[in-house]
């Protein structure tokens, strides 16, 4: 079931922060600072992160990051897929089978609404989240 978690609020904060200042190469420590993140946390987050190429990463005496994509080709679903999150809505959604679906009134409503909220979480890109933070 869905649920905004600290998860979703640290990695996309450090995302952004990375794609803000595109091909620059930060310590993984410093992000933590300046965003107070909690640092083990975010080296998780990061890491899975990279395993799904929306980041990369030098490891060599500290663990440094950079984004270097294109900002267009990376939706908040991508970050937050990356992660692991559970990005259904309900129990009842396209991923999870529901067992009740013939005594069920709202299967219909809750698959309808798991569609347009993935879609929506797919056609919002860093390039859009960086315009609008930038108009601000």
């Amino acid at each position: 079931m869905i649920k905004i978690s600290k998860k979703w609020d640290y990695i996309l904060k450090a995302i952004i922060f990375l794609a803000s200042n595109k091909n620059k190469v930060y310590k993984i420590q410093d992000i933590a600072l300046k965003l107070n993140i909690p640092l083990s946390l975010l080296r998780k987050l990061l890491n899975d992160s990279e395993k799904n190429n929306i980041i990369k990463s030098i490891k060599w005496r500290n663990w440094w990051v950079f984004f270097d994509r294109d900002l267009k080709e990376v939706s908040v679903y991508d970050i937050l897929f990356s992660i692991k999150e559970d990005l259904n809505i309900s129990n009842c959604s396209w991923w999870i089978p529901c067992s009740n679906i013939e005594n069920c009134n709202t299967t219909k409503v809750f698959l309808w609404l798991q569609k347009w909220f993935t879609a929506l979480l797919k056609l919002y890109t860093l390039d859009k989240i960086i315009k609008e933070n930038e108009k601000n």
